[in-house]
């Protein structure tokens, strides 16, 4: 079965009400997703409140879409079945949480995302060799599957697809 329990109800003609305002992303951002939606606009503060309007420090951009190379001629893996990593990319957003600690980023306001369990666990793996001795930068606080993450939020997300 290849459908959400919501997608079912809705299939069955259960009444639902569809999200026709989103609060909680820069409308940059919402922009990847709203298509999602028949009329999925802004809420009012998103607009006016500074922190949805300010610059991310250190980088150039409001978000950012990275193809990470493969490392040393190694890829994507699948050390057993359906247990995906991929070295290169779990480096490459270790380092960039590394970057974001060092310029004063606060740990608890970065969350580092993946769709894969086993890219979550080199995640954690990678997280602990590189950042659990450097005062200042310390580990992640929290490195998670995009499912068990839903309906939480925060300020930076670091996501490895």
């Amino acid at each position: 079965m290849d459908q959400s329990l919501f997608s079912r109800f809705v299939r069955l003609g259960i009444p639902y009400i569809e999200l026709n305002a989103q609060g909680r992303a820069r409308p940059e951002i919402a922009k990847l997703y709203n298509w999602r939606y028949r009329s999925l606009g802004d809420m009012e503060h998103v607009s006016s409140r500074q922190d949805f309007r300010l610059a991310n420090a250190g980088f150039a951009h409001q978000f950012q879409l990275v193809n990470v190379e493969d490392l040393g001629g190694i890829g994507e893996s699948e050390p057993t079945a359906f247990f995906y990593q991929n070295l290169a990319e779990a480096e490459y957003i270790i380092a960039v949480y590394m970057y974001m600690r060092v310029i004063g980023y606060p740990a608890e306001k970065i969350t580092i995302l993946s769709t894969y369990n086993g890219q979550v666990a080199l995640l954690q793996d990678v997280a602990r060799y590189r950042c659990s001795s450097i005062p200042g930068v310390g580990m992640p606080p929290k490195i998670s599957t995009v499912d068990k993450y839903q309906g939480q939020q925060n300020d930076f997300i670091l996501l490895s697809l």
